[in-house]
């Protein structure tokens, strides 16, 4: 399964995230039985990961909008994100030792319960129109539950990782409680 998305996809998964991802592709078979292609892993991994890349756009009830990042020689860097929550756009403001921790703090500051715990990066192809992935494992709530992120800027991909991990949490969240 991790052999088949490195080497048809480019996508290089740390190895908590094939471990959680084995475990969502487990309980496919044995709902439904079979072996499954190739093409339907990779489509099992687009719906479940990648909510901005499967057709039809996707999202769930957190989808980025657009960002402005600025950084200055202390270290310090501040964000200011449009986002869209249950489909109503909010700008939200915040400060961190980085992006990610900028991106993280806003989103506090609309009472969303994130923290990254482990990251990783890399770009899916060489040259000037590269796109980057990001894998971010998240603790959201009482939940450790990856997201997967892709976008020609590394920084961006950052961001979809972080939004499909709430997403994933709040899928999960909606399915277990019956809403």
């Amino acid at each position: 399964m991790s052999y088949l998305l490195k080497s048809e996809h480019g996508l290089d998964l740390p190895r908590r995230l094939q471990v959680e991802f084995s475990q969502v592709v487990q309980k496919r078979t044995d709902a439904e039985g079979g072996e499954l292609s190739g093409a339907q892993i990779w489509a099992m991994f687009a719906d479940e990961y990648l909510h901005a890349e499967v057709e039809g756009d996707r999202w769930g009830r957190y989808t980025p909008v657009r960002s402005t990042v600025t950084g200055n020689d202390e270290g310090q860097d501040t964000i200011e994100a449009t986002i869209k929550v249950d489909g109503v756009e909010q700008t939200v403001l915040g400060r961190g030792n980085g992006p990610i921790a900028a991106f993280i703090d806003a989103l506090t500051s609309i009472g969303v319960d994130v923290r990254v715990l482990d990251y990783a990066e890399h770009a899916l192809s060489a040259g000037g129109d590269a796109r980057a992935a990001a894998y971010v494992e998240c603790a959201v709530g009482d939940r450790v539950l990856w997201g997967v992120g892709l976008h020609e800027s590394i920084v961006k991909a950052s961001f979809r990782a972080i939004m499909s991990a709430l997403n994933r949490a709040d899928r999960d969240a909606a399915v277990v409680t019956g809403a």
